[in-house]
This record gives structure tokens, sequence and C-alpha cells, in this order.
């Protein structure tokens, strides 16, 4: 059976995986560099002065370094997502529950970075190839049907024939019984 729909599905969430990849990569580099982090200090510095929603004990310092922590969670999740996902490709053709399996569960990862696009893609493809189970050969099927009625009739003919056979030799052992009564009662010497 083809599972086109489910490759493209699966396709395209390890493409979107893969685009979380690339940006959280970018943004782990950008944010290292030293005049990003100096405007960002210089930014936050004047948020805090400017509104009292931030906890003034709440450094610039830290909020990098808990974006930092979170990049780095989110490669971690998104190279989980693609890689269950790539050996769900591998095994759509040869066992469709595991790869559905592997499908779903690399969708509950990706959710877990707020990838929806991933975790919608995947989820379904995962369903469907759960759901769907693999058509069988109609043309093989009506073959081995008509192969079988084909043997059907010729075995009703050759009982048949067996039959119509047997009656004949049933006559003719009669007709023979007859003869051989006749001869019985015209010999003499038999006993």
């Amino acid at each position: 059976m083809k599972r086109t729909i489910e490759y493209t599905l699966l396709i395209i969430g390890a493409v979107f995986s893969l685009i979380g990849i690339v940006f959280a990569f970018v943004i782990k580099f950008v944010s290292k560099t030293p005049e990003f982090k100096s405007e960002f200090k210089s930014s936050f510095n004047e948020e805090i002065q400017g509104t009292q929603d931030i906890p003034s004990s709440l450094s610039a310092d830290q909020v990098l370094n808990s974006f930092a922590g979170f990049t780095n969670y989110a490669l971690v999740i998104l190279v989980i997502s693609i890689l269950l996902t790539i050996v769900a490709i591998i095994f759509v053709k040869k066992q469709r529950i595991l790869s559905g399996v592997l499908a779903i569960v690399a969708g509950l990862v990706s959710i877990l970075i707020m990838n929806f696009i991933s975790f919608l893609l995947l989820i379904v493809a995962g369903i469907m190839l759960l759901v769907r189970k693999n058509k069988t050969n109609n043309q093989f099927e009506d073959v081995n049907f008509q192969n079988d009625l084909n043997n059907n009739q010729n075995n009703f003919e050759s009982n048949d024939n067996n039959r119509n056979n047997f009656e004949s030799n049933e006559k003719q052992v009669n007709n023979l019984d007859e003869t051989d009564k006749k001869k019985k009662d015209d010999d003499p010497y038999i006993y």
C-alpha cells in the first residue's frame, strides 16, 4: 500500500523540527556575542527602571543564562523529535504500527517546546499509520477466487463423470450377472 500521505506528513514534520534546530543554533550563537549582551543589558535595565513588574533582584545576566539554558533544552528536544521522526519514516512500509507509535511520541516530544506545527503533523501521521490497514491486492484475491471456482466446477464435473461411469459399470455388471445366470441354466455341467 502506498503511504504517500503519511510520508509527506512525517517529512514536513521533520522539516519543521529541522527549522527549529537551525533557529535555536542561530539564537544560541547570537546570544553569546558581546554586542548582543551589551544591548540586552542596556534595554533590560531600562525596562526595570520603567516598570515594577520585574523583580529588582533579577539581573540581565541571569536572564541571559536562563535563555541559554532554554536554547540548549530546545536543541535537545528538537534533536530527539527529529531522530524519532526519521526512524518512523524508515519503518513506514515494514512496520506501520511501530512507525505510528514513534510518530506520536515524536509529536509529543516536539510539543514540549511549543512546536505546534510539527506536533500536529506528526500526531496526524501517527494516527493514520495506526488506523489505516494495509490493503491486500484485490487482483490476486479475484484470481484465487476464480481458480477456486474453476476447481470446484471441475470437481463437480469429474464427480458427475465418475457417477455416470459407476452407473454404467454397475449396469454392465448386472448384465454380466444375467448372462452368467443364463449360461448356468443352459449348461448342465456347471454345478
